[in-house]
């Protein structure tokens, strides 16, 4: 093989226009990543440092490095300067030579330089222009936009939540923020990709330079050689080829990946190769009657999961490990969907490929979104077009991709926020999601669907009766979360409720009071604390003190999400998924994630490991009687021993019943009823056995503020790392304070043993524990 990779990571020196800065910044890397670890700003997660880099967004920057290639370079036809990721707008040069400009953060750009590069002596300059100042440029020229925000950011293809979002730092920050790198080369080959059709496997991939065929290995064995074709704009290979026994990929349980290998080859030699790990399927969108049900391999799947932000708002800060560690967190927690929401990053392979190794589906946004965006103007037509182009091609092989979807919330904001100006009959950015990109993504990939929006329905953009929904009514709406009860979307993608993070992420805020102005700064939403107050408040009386706060309201946040996630479970494919907002954090702050910045779990994520696990025994209450059900996932028919028992909130045992049943794969089904005389004294707990697992539900029949709740009497026996607790009375949210631990904030049911593995426990408490100390009011 010819070709030579010559990485141009590492060091590079940084400086602004006026001279105020000159320093090292490392490359992948960002300018104010580079002035907080060369000490001249503070971390701008800390209280409200976040100010102090308004100072600095204004401003153009060079980055610079001087390189020699020497003996490194291979004397072939074809030398590019490779940039995987420019933020955002900004001008190459080469030994003082223009060479080219970036306009868009998630595009690669190549540039000739076969005929200006020197063996030695060579300076690379990038000079990045202000997104702040260019986005001001555009508005002043075009006009404003609708929107969110800062909606100049509109016009600036750029991650959009940096401007500033409802949970995220306002953090524009600018740098080259991927790999570097000159490559020589005589062919190569991109973008390939493997898939199921009907029989055979098809393959495809595009072809530069030299080559006449490309060679498909799987797992090492030859399968096929494809002669080069000329396509429009460049040269292609495509083709298929006959496998036995296929093992497909699943989401969940069985996510099998083959390794492909694909080589391009001139006269029998070896030029280029791609190695790529590939995973088998078919997927479709239900869409009969208003559905929107995902089906895999020709088997309907109810989608669990959460809507995933950028882990780090400083996105060079997201390292593979980092990503490995928070998809393995949702995977852990029985989730089998994450929604890439449009407003973030096309996120780094490393998400990509974990979902693929993990089997978590992923609903793919194009970065768009609660924004008017500019399709009017040619010039952005084409560029947003030519992003997604390149985006479908680039991720198309990951079998995890489930769906691509145009936009975040913007067709709701044309039908619902007076976003209302049309330019030839279309609100701005709809001929992007109705016209050009479905078109885009049935030319570059015939695998998936493309849905213009989220949400998007026949009848209007945030309908119950069709399509995706986003639930906010609750949380946003100040509704009570009684009342997702009452709603019967098909499939909800938002729907979220926002709770403190650990109080040890807290110290990071540096924040003296409850509302302090730097615990306010760490709540971007209007009145984000405030709506806090109010749930806690209505489901469990006036708040005495700042520690019941914290506390409390990590558990209205579960109990809240929990309510909505089992009543859809519950209307099984008549609502077909369930994806919370959020799972993660991208800086320290109090939002709607059941993971915080550090990685520190919430009790919405253990409780999420109970209503996503594969059986859920499930209550449906009707004010006096109490309908049980039993949701199985699971793909086999199942013997299930299930347990429902009454308790008095003092311990005493009012009902128990218990039944061995034959459960059909894949259903939802009634169990019996139990009548509810005394809704302010009783608790309901369910239990089922299946295969020899135990999953546990419980239920109450009113406000926690109306429960007489006692004094659990909880016992705790540590043995090593398993920890044994009892209680006397039932026992909600039981948080155990310890170094780590597989469940928290769990329930006891009176007089049972559960088992717990954790580290270096040093407390326990229970609901109880805070809501004496609330004042109670009916």
């Amino acid at each position: 093989m010819n070709m030579v990779r010559i990485s141009l990571d590492g060091v590079w020196m940084l400086k602004d226009f006026e001279g105020a800065y000159e320093i090292k910044a490392n490359v992948p890397g960002v300018v104010q990543e580079a002035l907080v670890e060369n000490k001249l700003l503070p971390d701008p997660y800390k209280g409200s440092n976040e100010d102090l880099f308004k100072t600095i967004e204004r401003k153009e920057w060079i980055y610079e490095k001087e390189f020699n290639i020497g003996e490194d370079r291979k004397q072939t036809s074809n030398v590019d300067l490779v940039f995987c990721g420019i933020d955002t707008i900004a001008d190459i040069y080469l030994n003082d030579e223009h060479i080219g400009k970036t306009e868009d953060m998630f595009l690669t750009y190549r540039f000739d330089i076969s005929k200006k590069l020197r063996n030695e002596s060579n300076v690379l300059r990038v000079v990045i222009r202000s997104p702040v100042v260019e986005a001001e440029k555009f508005e002043r020229d075009f006009g404003e936009l609708n929107g969110s925000e800062d909606t100049a950011r509109g016009y600036v293809r750029k991650a959009q939540h940096s401007y500033g979002w409802d949970w995220g730092i306002r953090l524009p920050v600018s740098g080259i923020w991927r790999s570097v790198y000159i490559e020589s080369y005589e062919g190569r080959i991109e973008n390939c990709t493997a898939y199921l059709k009907g029989e055979d496997i098809c393959v495809e991939g595009e072809v530069f330079g030299a080559g006449d065929a490309v060679e498909v290995l799987v797992d090492g064995s030859k399968r096929c050689t494809i002669p080069i074709a000329q396509g429009e704009e460049y040269r292609i290979f495509r083709g298929s080829f006959h496998m036995k026994d296929i093992k497909l990929w699943y989401p969940e349980k069985d996510p099998y990946l083959y390794e492909f290998v694909f080589l391009l080859k001139h006269k029998g030699e070896e030029l280029y190769s791609e190695r790529k790990q590939i995973g088998l399927r078919t997927v479709r969108v239900i869409k009969d009657n208003g559905s929107f049900i995902f089906e895999i391999n020709g088997e309907k799947v109810f989608g669990k999961g959460a809507n995933w932000i950028p882990c780090d708002s400083i996105l060079t800060k997201a390292t593979e490990e980092r990503y490995n560690r928070l998809v393995g967190i949702a995977r852990d927690a029985n989730m089998n969907m994450l929604r890439v929401w449009g407003g973030g990053i096309y996120e780094d392979e490393a998400f990509y490929s974990a979902c693929d190794r993990l089997g978590i589906m992923v609903w793919q946004d194009f970065m768009f979104a609660c924004c008017e965006y500019p399709d009017n103007l040619p010039w952005f037509r084409d560029l947003a077009n030519k992003e997604v182009r390149a985006i479908v091609k680039k991720l198309r092989y990951h079998p995890s991709i489930v769906l691509w979807c145009g936009n975040n919330e913007n067709n709701w904001g044309f039908e619902e926020w007076g976003w209302d100006r049309k330019v030839d009959g279309y609100n701005l950015g709809n001929k992007l999601y109705l016209l050009d990109f479905p078109l885009i993504c049935a030319e570059e990939d015939e695998t998936r669907d493309y849905w213009p929006s989220s949400p998007y329905g026949e009848d209007k953009a945030n309908s119950e009766n069709s399509g995706d929904m986003h639930a906010w009514n609750v949380w946003s709406g100040w509704e009570s979360y009684e009342n997702y009860e009452k709603n019967h979307g098909r499939f909800i993608s938002e729907f979220g409720f926002q709770g403190f993070p650990d109080e040890t992420t807290i110290k990071e805020f540096e924040a003296e009071a409850l509302f302090d102005k730097n615990m306010v700064k760490h709540n971007k939403q209007r009145e984000g604390i405030e709506r806090i107050l109010r749930y806690i408040n209505g489901e469990f009386g006036v708040v005495c003190d700042v520690h019941s706060i914290f506390y409390l309201s990590q558990i209205v946040q579960a109990e809240a999400i929990k309510r909505g996630v089992e009543h859809w479970r519950l209307r099984k494919y008549e609502t077909a998924g369930t994806l919370f907002w959020q799972l993660n954090d991208s800086w320290p702050v109090i939002s709607w994630s059941a993971v915080d910045y550090f990685e520190r779990k919430k009790a919405l994520y253990y409780y999420a490991k109970r209503f996503f696990a594969d059986v859920l025994p499930a209550v449906k209450y009707d004010g006096q009687e109490a309908s049980i059900f039993l949701v199985n996932d699971l793909r086999d028919a199942k013997r299930a021993k299930v347990s429902v028992e009454l308790f008095k909130t003092s311990g005493e045992l009012l009902y128990k019943k218990e039944q061995e049943l034959a459960v059909p794969e894949d259903c939802v089904m009634p169990v019996g009823k139990v009548a509810i005389d005394e809704p302010e004294r009783t608790v309901c707990y369910l239990s089922a056995y299946v295969d020899g697992v135990e999953f546990e539900n419980y239920r109450i029949f009113c406000r926690f503020r109306d429960l007489e709740i006692h004094d659990p009497q909880i016992e705790v026996v540590e043995d090593n790392e398993n920890i044994k607790l009892r209680a006397k009375k039932p026992a909600f949210g039981v948080k155990m304070s310890c170094k780590s631990t597989e469940d928290n904030f769990f329930f006891l049911k009176p007089g049972k043993e559960k088992r717990v593995k954790a580290k270096e426990i040093y407390g326990v408490e229970s609901l109880y524990n805070y809501n004496h100390r609330v004042v109670r009011r009916k």
